[in-house]
C-alpha cells in the first residue's frame, strides 16, 4: 500500500461522521435534528407544506376584552338614598329576563333623626305663617268695600305659596323611587336584597343583551386600522369583528379601540379576555404558515420545523407577524421552496 493511500485513509478517519440513526425509532440528534421514521410520522399526523412568498395586508395584535353593546345595555341606579323594597313579583335574579320599563326594585328614602327634626321644624314655621296670613286675609275680605282689591289678591297668592311649601315638605317623607330597566335584556350583574341601602350613583343591576356584544382593545401606538378584524380566544376559537372607532383619550398610555361582533354573539360574556388581530392599510411580503406550526424554542426564540429529507427534521428560527386567527406571516428565517411542518409540530418537538 502506497503512502498516499495511507494518508487519505487517515484524513477520512479524522473527519466527523454525519449524524445517523442507530435504531429505527424517532430520536433527536446532538445537533438538534430529529429523525422520525415514516411509520411514526403517520402516527403523529405530520403534515408539511411548501413555502411560497406573497404580498399580504399587514396586521397588528392588540389585547382586548368583551364589553356589552352600548346601545343594548344599561345600568339601574338610584337617584336618592334609601332602602330597597321588592317590587310585585320579587327582585329579578342573575340571568333573569327583563323588559324595558319593568320595575326591578323600589327605593324608599331614609331620613335621619336630625333631618327629620329640621323638616318638622320647617313645617311648623310654615304653618304658623300660614295661620297669620289666613287671618289677615279673612279680615281684609270682611272690609272688602274699603280695602284695595290688590291687597286681598297678594294675601291669597301668599297663602297659596305657603300651602304648597307645607305640602311639599310633608310629601318628602312619603316619596319613593321606582328603579326601572332601561333596556330589554338579562340581569348580568348586581344583587338587590330587601332592606339594602341604595346610594345615588351606585349600580344596583347591570342589564345586557346576550346577543349583542362589542370588543374593546388597547392600542399602544398610533396606527390607522382597516374595517376588518378577528378576535382570538384562549382556546383558539375566533369571531369576526368590524371596526367602530378609536378613542382620543389615553388609558394607561394606550388608546381604546372598539369593534362590534359580526353575527350572533352566542357564548360570549362581558369581561372575557381575548386577542384582536386588526388589519391595517399597509402591506407586507412574507410566507404564510399555520399558527400551530410556530413553536417556542428552548432559547425563547420562535421556531418552525423544516423537513430536509424523508425522515429528518431541523429547527429554523423565524420572525413572524400576526395575519389572522389561524395563520401567521413569516417575515424572516425561511426561504421559498422549503417543506415546513404544518401539522404535528408540537408532537414533533417532544421527541427526545
Amino acid at each position: 500500500v502506497c503512502s498516499s493511500d495511507l494518508a487519505a485513509s487517515a484524513a477520512n478517519a479524522a473527519l466527523p461522521m454525519p449524524a445517523a440513526a442507530t435504531r429505527d425509532v424517532a430520536q433527536r440528534f446532538p445537533d438538534g435534528a430529529i429523525f422520525v421514521p415514516k411509520g411514526t410520522q403517520r402516527v403523529l399526523g405530520i403534515r408539511t407544506l411548501v413555502t411560497e412568498t406573497a404580498l399580504h395586508g399587514r396586521r397588528i395584535e392588540l389585547p382586548g376584552r368583551i364589553i356589552p353593546d352600548p346601545n343594548a345595555s344599561g345600568y339601574v341606579q338610584a337617584s336618592l338614598e334609601g332602602r330597597l323594597v321588592a317590587p310585585p313579583g320579587g327582585f329579578p335574579q342573575l340571568g333573569s329576563l327583563v323588559k324595558a320599563g319593568q320595575i326591578v326594585a323600589i327605593v324608599e328614602p331614609t331620613i335621619g333623626a336630625v333631618d327629620l327634626a329640621d323638616r318638622q321644624q320647617q313645617i311648623r314655621e310654615i304653618e304658623q305663617e300660614l295661620q297669620l296670613v289666613t287671618r289677615r286675609l279673612d279680615r281684609r275680605k270682611q272690609l272688602e268695600s274699603v280695602v284695595a282689591q290688590t291687597e286681598i289678591e297678594e294675601l291669597e297668592i301668599e297663602q297659596e305659596s305657603l300651602i304648597a311649601q307645607r305640602d311639599a315638605l310633608v310629601s318628602l317623607t312619603d316619596v319613593s323611587e321606582n328603579l326601572i330597566a332601561p333596556v330589554d335584556g338579562v340581569i348580568a350583574a348586581g344583587q338587590a336584597i330587601a332592606g339594602q341601602i341604595a346610594s345615588p350613583g351606585v349600580t344596583v343591576y347591570e342589564i345586557v343583551d346576550p346577543g349583542r356584544f362589542w370588543v374593546e382593545a388597547l392600542s399602544y401606538r398610533s396606527e390607522a386600522l382597516g374595517s376588518e378584524a378577528v378576535a382570538v380566544f384562549a382556546d383558539g376559537s375566533t369571531i369576526d369583528l368590524v371596526y367602530q372607532g378609536t378613542g382620543l383619550a389615553d388609558q394607561g398610555q394606550a388608546v381604546p379601540v372598539r369593534f362590534s361582533v359580526v353575527g350572533e354573539a352566542t357564548g360570549l360574556r362581558a369581561g372575557q379576555l381575548l386577542r384582536v388581530i386588526a388589519a391595517t392599510p399597509a402591506e407586507h411580503e412574507g410566507i404564510v404558515v399555520p399558527r400551530d406550526a410556530v413553536l417556542r424554542g428552548a432559547n425563547g426564540q420562535l421556531v418552525v420545523y423544516v423537513k430536509t429529507n424523508a425522515e429528518r427534521f431541523v429547527q429554523r428560527e423565524v420572525r413572524v407577524e400576526p395575519l389572522d386567527g389561524d395563520t401567521v406571516l413569516v417575515v424572516a428565517g425561511l426561504e421559498v421552496g422549503l417543506r415546513v411542518v404544518a401539522e404535528g409540530a408540537e408532537l414533533l418537538n417532544q421527541i427526545r
